[in-house]
């Protein structure tokens, strides 16, 4: 490792190590994560220049941080769910389970089926008129329906055998809201009504 003393090629900050390392602190900046790691990775390196912030910042005479003349700078990477839980800081499932029992119990109709075969088949049934109004292609929508059925035996079979009624009901009524789909209900659903 360098003693940053010289800037030597391991520590050049124009490198593609360098750009790559600012790139990834910068996401993990915007995203509220620490980003330890760049600072122990940089250690003994000399600080680097700021790099400009947007194309239109970098004059087009200067060098951009891949030493192009003109070039732009690398964008920064969002992510579409940037949810900070780490492997420390997980859901209480307990808790949530309680949330969503409480949330579906007063919404649930009083004559839901206490058959687990019949309630499976209404939930299955949900799933499909589902999945065919949010399909807006005709081709995919085609597709997802011969999926659902060609798996609906063991599904049924598995509903019936793993699943409460009052489960498949909450996630009858959850899939008319169009919260979720059917995995996800099933999961949520199951751990709030368990059998």
């Amino acid at each position: 490792m360098p003693d940053g003393s010289d800037r030597g090629e391991g520590c050049d900050d124009r490198g593609i190590v360098g750009r790559i390392v600012r790139e990834i602190a910068d996401a993990l900046a915007s995203a509220g994560v620490l980003a330890l790691l760049v600072g122990a990775s940089t250690s003994g390196c000399a600080t680097p220049e700021p790099a400009p912030t947007s194309p239109s910042t970098a004059s087009a005479g200067e060098a951009s941080p891949a030493g192009e003349r003109g070039a732009a700078a690398p964008a920064t990477t969002k992510t579409a769910n940037p949810d900070r839980r780490g492997f420390d800081n997980q859901p209480d499932y307990a808790a949530e389970a309680a949330a969503l029992r409480e949330y579906v119990d007063g919404r649930l109709p009083a004559a839901t089926p206490t058959d687990p075969r019949r309630a499976c088949e209404a939930m299955l049934a949900t799933a499909d008129a589902f999945y065919a109004a949010i399909e807006t292609d005709a081709r995919r929508r085609e597709e997802v329906a011969a999926a659902l059925r060609s798996s609906r035996e063991d599904d049924l079979q598995s509903c019936v055998a793993e699943t409460s009624p009052r489960a498949a009901a909450c996630v009858s009524l959850l899939l008319t809201d169009r919260t979720a789909e059917l995995p996800w209900l099933v999961d949520q659903c199951s751990r709030a009504y368990p059998r």
